[in-house]
């Protein structure tokens, strides 16, 4: 859904929007969500857009490997220029104004990027689908959320492809 910017009236556009977006780009537009986004013209070609984002986007547990839906509710608020406008001197340090802008190139907006962008960074780095999660075995792979498997984690030797560094640096002290 591309908005051409000459088509904004100078009172703004309200978009209410319902459907659903590839947001991991898979092929596959499988995120529902429900957004309302308010378009406000503030001159020059620069734009206030502001709005509300829903989603529930399935997610993989970083730890067993499970799918989850992860609920969204996030409000936004955003400035958006040409890109014509960016001061291209080279080799300078950005204020922190320039930082908070976005920029838009061509005659168009897109509005499912914002809100596909505004859902991807509510999503956490490190998912999990409960903080009690106990992930898998790194031995045999068995979910320990389901029950123990019996391997033998701990010991003198050590465990894990790091084990025989854990002297190394004592050798280094002694």
């Amino acid at each position: 859904m591309t908005i051409k910017v000459k088509d904004i009236p100078p009172g703004g556009l309200a978009l209410e929007l319902n459907q659903k977006l590839d947001l991991f780009d898979t092929g596959t537009a499988s995120t529902a969500f429900q957004a309302a986004v308010t378009i406000q013209p503030t001159g020059d070609g620069s734009f206030h857009i502001s709005g509300r984002v829903q989603a529930d986007p399935v997610l993989e547990c970083s730890r067993c490997l499970k799918q989850f839906l992860h609920a969204v509710d996030s409000r936004f608020s955003l400035d958006v220029s040409p890109l014509s406008a960016m001061d291209k001197t080279p080799e300078r340090e950005l204020t922190s104004g320039e930082l908070e802008i976005e920029y838009y190139q061509g005659d168009e907006l897109e509005p499912l990027d914002i809100i596909k962008e505004q859902v991807l960074i509510s999503i956490p780095m490190v998912p999990v689908h409960s903080p009690a999660c106990k992930g898998l075995c790194p031995v045999c792979g068995t979910d320990l959320n389901n029950g123990v498997c019996g391997c033998r984690r701990e010991g003198p030797e050590g465990f894990g492809p790091f084990s025989d560094l854990k002297d190394v640096f004592k050798k280094k002290k002694e």
